[in-house]
């Protein structure tokens, strides 16, 4: 059996890779040999929760995110001088006309994690030499460079990485360029792209002439197919859901600037999820909308599971006001598999998701156009809903049933991917 080298961020500490990493996981121990290498820093595997229960027969293993010492610090520095991909890195760089102080440290710092990562790796015994391997790396980061760097010892492991947003997007990071892609790339099989979104970005801003666009794929994460279809509004209170971080990025504030702006309609705003901002969206949102007579709201904070809560609640429309998504939000997906219409800003893969199944908004909403969206749904006819709650359930079956895009992936682990656009072709 192939063996999988599946390396997370911090999964399975923490919650913030859950979501994402585990429904995926869970098929690949059906066909694979899985060991898991978490990056978790100490703090997060001695005070973070951790997931305990990994498909039976995964292994797991942790080489822990890198701290430094001066002197390793110093290794690194003479290192990224003197190695001939850290001088190609310091002549792209100068060859910018912006930032070049900030994208210096940024590669510096990439450049000694992966150092120190693949130091743990020689030493972990996973690299055997005599066995098929795959290592998948569920981010484009430093541990899938010090995989890359390692892999001409073992010239017949494959590297696939997946790239969502805060590693794929210059923006997302200091000096807006992300460091060592074109190194990365000499040794990379594949990479896969959450969105087609993504992938044309990476194709367009990204990605060096000698790397082949075929190695460029959409492989959405997917999800359950649900339990139910939505039942229809039937009347009175209207009921409209968000599930997300509670972030700056995600800008909750505008729902509430639109909600401030209904009159009569009688609505249930309820918003899934907590964070950074849970204290400061719930003082907005007291001050926007105590006086709204016909506005009721609710903040869950955080559900294990998300989209179980759908089972059991009304839901009549899913919206998002999000500033920026790396791919497709696997919130969204839940609530289309679920015959839901959607509204949702005109950002990453939010792009791609909506076709006639609800309204798209521009990428900066204002109030009103918020508030406008949200009449446009509840005051359509009974037919026009339907038509909408279809569509969202039918875009879900093309692009984002589980079980499909998990083949597709599968195909692009084992190198058995086909050239062409693939923007809703899952193999």
């Amino acid at each position: 059996m192939t063996k999988i080298l599946l390396a997370t961020e911090n999964f399975p500490y923490g919650r913030g890779e859950k979501s994402f990493v585990l429904p995926e996981l869970t098929r690949l121990a059906k066909d694979y040999d899985v060991t898991v290498i978490s990056h978790a820093d100490e703090r997060q595997m001695t005070e973070g929760q951790r997931e305990n229960r990994l498909p039976a027969g995964v292994h797991l293993v942790t080489h822990p995110r890198p701290r430094f010492t001066r002197r390793d610090k110093l290794r690194a520095l003479f290192g990224f001088l003197t190695d001939a991909d850290g001088r190609e890195e310091i002549r792209e760089i100068l060859r910018g006309k912006k930032q070049k102080r900030t994208r210096f440290y940024q590669s510096l710092s990439f450049y000694a994690q992966m150092l120190a990562d693949r130091k743990i790796l020689k030493k972990s015994g996973l690299l055997s030499g005599e066995e098929e391997i795959v290592y998948y790396s569920f981010w484009y980061d430093y541990y899938c460079y010090s995989m890359v760097r390692e892999r001409k010892k073992y010239p017949g492991v494959r590297i696939v990485a997946r790239t969502h947003g805060r590693d794929l997007y210059h923006g997302r990071v200091p000096g807006d360029r992300q460091p060592f892609r074109a190194q990365m790339e000499r040794g990379m099989d594949g990479i896969a792209f959450t969105c087609a979104y993504g992938r044309d970005y990476y194709d367009r801003s990204v990605r060096s002439e000698r790397f082949p666009a075929e190695k460029l794929h959409v492989c959405r994460l997917g999800t359950a197919q649900a339990s139910r279809y939505m039942p229809a509004y039937s009347g009175g209170e209207w009921m409209l859901v968000s599930c997300s971080n509670v972030i700056p990025l995600k800008r909750i504030e505008r729902i509430i600037d639109g909600l401030s702006l209904i009159g009569e309609q009688p609505i249930c705003w309820t918003h899934i999820g907590d964070g950074e901002s849970m204290e400061a969206v719930k003082a907005y949102a007291k001050r926007k909308l105590w006086k709204k007579g016909n506005i009721r709201y609710v903040f869950t904070g955080f559900l294990e599971d998300a989209a179980a809560w759908y089972k059991e609640n009304q839901v009549d429309c899913f919206i998002t006001t999000s500033a920026t998504e790396g791919g497709c939000p696997v919130s969204i997906q839940e609530a289309m598999s679920y015959g839901i219409p959607v509204i949702g800003t005109a950002v990453g893969g939010i792009t791609e998701m909506l076709d006639g199944n609800g309204v798209l908004l521009s990428e900066d909403p204002e109030a009103e156009e918020v508030a406008e969206a949200i009449r446009t749904i509840f005051r359509m006819s009974g037919e026009e809903l339907d038509g909408i709650k279809g569509r969202s359930l039918v875009l879900w079956r093309e692009m984002f049933d589980k079980e499909k895009c998990y083949r597709k992936m599968r195909n692009v682990l084992n190198g058995l991917y086909k050239i062409g656009d693939d923007k809703n072709v899952v193999y």
